[in-house]
């Protein structure tokens, strides 16, 4: 039996107008981007935990992007919560097994470089998909569960800091606030490498590390 309980409408009601807000700025994105950018390309994998309340989980993901300038990337990343027991939305007194939250976003990310050091800022949207096992309820005695799957759309947005151990790879550590169906905080660190697209206008990789010079 779902829970009765009432949904907080004065949430519902304001994610909406986040989500335009979002996707306003994530539009304006590419328009930071400068002129044949330098067509960096950065693969991560990342690993840490979520946070709802007192309750605790791990998560690991990964994720793709690509510099649209010196100052901003855009990024593709996916990453699962085994949640247990806890779903994306309200199931009331019945029994739960095996629920995987799956994050799937994009995101702007905005930087900026000191030597090796790189802080930025991110903010994106996201679809979050739940899976699950619910009870069946029955006379028997015997206990069956039914698999269901919902979806929601979602907020993020979050702040970090880079450090780049070598010219093309790092490691990063990154908070995370998702606001969707549920509200939920991240703690991630992960490692990141740079792959140079394309030459560079000079026939050469650059000697940056970030787009930051070595001298």
């Amino acid at each position: 039996m779902e829970n009765p309980a009432s949904p907080d409408l004065g949430h519902c009601r304001r994610l909406p107008r986040l989500y335009w807000i979002a996707v306003i700025v994530l539009a304006a994105g590419p328009l930071f981007a400068e002129e044949g950018g330098n067509h960096t390309g950065e693969f991560s994998a990342f690993t840490g935990m979520a946070f709802r309340g007192t309750d605790a989980h791990p998560t690991v993901g990964g994720s793709a992007g690509i510099w649209l300038s010196r100052y901003t990337m855009a990024l593709l990343e996916s990453s699962v919560i085994p949640s247990g027991g806890a779903t994306l939305l309200p199931r009331g007194p019945v029994k739960i097994r095996g629920s995987d939250l799956f994050d799937l976003n994009f995101v702007l990310q905005a930087r900026v470089g000191v030597e090796r050091w790189e802080p930025y800022g991110v903010l994106g949207t996201a679809v979050l998909m739940n899976s699950y096992r619910a009870e069946i309820p029955g006379a028997s005695a015997a206990v069956a569960y039914q698999g269901n799957r919902h979806s929601k759309f979602g907020l993020e947005g979050g702040a970090g800091v880079r450090y780049y151990v070598g010219e093309r790879w790092g490691i990063r550590v990154e908070y995370r606030y998702t606001s969707s169906a549920i509200d939920f905080n991240r703690i991630l660190g992960g490692v990141s490498g740079q792959l140079q697209m394309t030459p560079s206008r000079f026939g050469t990789a650059p000697d940056v590390i970030g787009g930051n010079s070595l001298c």
